[in-house]
């Protein structure tokens, strides 16, 4: 099937994340932003991460698959430009240099390997695109990814500051919960550990008192908890239902959106240590991020362009 022809071009986005690559097709039409198509699977890099620093060659292999697939799809919808960028995992492992060029081979594209600065820009520019620019009070953005977790804060379209920390909703359930239960002191220690991390951020005394989140994470445990939002209480009663729960495979049973995060409680403990830690009474979920962020960063340069 051929895909339709638009007026305005369309433009691509692939992010080879830690836990899952996810492709968007979009264009930009009277200042909003239309996903015409998207495509996800979870490779799993970052869970299969050996303690010498090494990704596993079955691990290796459903990757190079999916990015077969994504070639595919790019080639079919053929869009104007395509950027192509690797996060936390592959800035790990020992064996990216040898996986990153089949990686390229496979997709047909150049793949950028962005650090902790660039993936919180093009966060911060999804999250501030989709909400509006024009607002010009401080705005924290909040991304619990697999891998890492980048914090930024900004002013309408003018970022402020991007911190970034090499822990993420994988690494924190692996740490804690390595063996799939899930106890109160468990579950403690990985909040306590988080809180060591965000203790060096500054940007609890210069963000207001709501943050947006920015990722899968936050969406999953506002979707368990029925509400727009995510505040303290709410997160409590998470916490004791997955507590109660004691394993990570009932954790996924019980709930779908717990399903699509597979590392849910991880991501928890890190949430309730970044609110606690920088003083945040609420937690919005927003759906856009690093790939609705690199949609637009590939729109406006086009605009400078011509």
């Amino acid at each position: 099937m051929t895909p339709p022809t638009f007026e305005s071009p369309l433009y691509a986005a692939v992010e080879l994340g830690s836990d899952s690559f996810r492709l968007h097709v979009g264009r930009v039409e009277d200042g909003a932003l239309a996903l015409v198509a998207t495509m996800a699977e979870p490779v799993r890099l970052a869970a299969t991460l050996d303690e010498d620093g090494y990704l596993c060659a079955a691990a290796m292999r459903r990757a190079l698959s999916c990015l077969g697939e994504f070639r595919r799809s790019l080639d079919a919808w053929r869009p104007e430009a395509v950027r192509v960028v690797a996060t936390s995992v592959l800035r790990l492992a020992r064996n990216a240099p040898v996986f990153l060029p089949a990686a390229e081979q496979a997709l047909g594209r150049r793949i950028e390997l962005i650090d902790g600065s660039e993936a919180g820009r093009l966060v911060y520019l999804g999250v501030a695109s989709t909400l509006g620019a024009g607002i010009d009070e401080p705005r924290l953005v909040a991304d619990i990814g697999s891998g890492s977790t980048e914090l930024v804060l900004g002013r309408g379209e003018r970022i402020e500051r991007i911190e970034s920390y090499a822990v993420g909703a994988v690494r924190q359930s692996l740490t804690f919960f390595g063996d799939g239960r899930i106890d109160e002191v468990g579950f403690e220690a990985a909040v306590c550990s988080g809180r060591s991390r965000f203790a060096q951020s500054v940007l609890g005394r210069k963000a207001g008192r709501v943050a947006y989140g920015a990722c899968g994470t936050v969406r999953a445990l506002a979707e368990i908890a029925q509400g727009d939002g995510l505040n303290r209480d709410s997160l409590m009663r998470l916490r004791r239902l997955v507590v109660e729960a004691g394993h990570l495979a009932r954790v996924r049973l019980a709930w779908e959106p717990a399903a699509r995060a597979p590392h849910l409680p991880g991501g928890l403990a890190l949430l309730i240590a970044m609110m606690e830690e920088l003083g945040i009474d609420e937690v919005k979920p927003v759906h856009a991020g690093l790939r609705v962020g690199a949609l637009w960063d590939l729109h406006a340069r086009a605009a400078v362009a011509a």
